[in-house]
């Protein structure tokens, strides 16, 4: 599932809530084990395990925008579109904070 957040920042200030955003989503939802590294100065992994099965994918920050695509196995398709949304939650706060100059 692909999925893009319009975020109106250059790079630089998308990267730095993309690194707030995952850090909360680690501490908020530690249960789920969640990780997220970046594998380019653009491209980050994140994965986390939800009802015993593991479930990943990609996140690519531009100017403007941050791309999301999450690899969920059929059967657990139900639990993406959450999934999705905590995620988008979770960066748009962080957008914002950057927007208003708190971090």
């Amino acid at each position: 599932m692909k999925h893009t957040i319009q975020t109106n920042l250059d790079l630089a200030r998308s990267k730095l809530a993309i690194d707030k955003a995952m850090e909360a989503y680690k501490a908020r939802f530690a249960e789920y084990n969640p990780r997220f590294d970046w594998t380019t100065d653009t491209r980050g992994e994140f994965g986390f395990k939800a009802k015993g099965v593991s479930l990943g994918g990609t996140i690519l920050v531009h100017d403007h925008k941050v791309d999301v695509d999450m690899e969920v196995p059929f059967l657990f398709r139900i639990f993406q579109g959450k999934a999705m949304e905590v995620i988008e939650d979770e960066v748009r706060h962080w957008v914002e904070k950057v927007k208003k100059g708190e971090i």
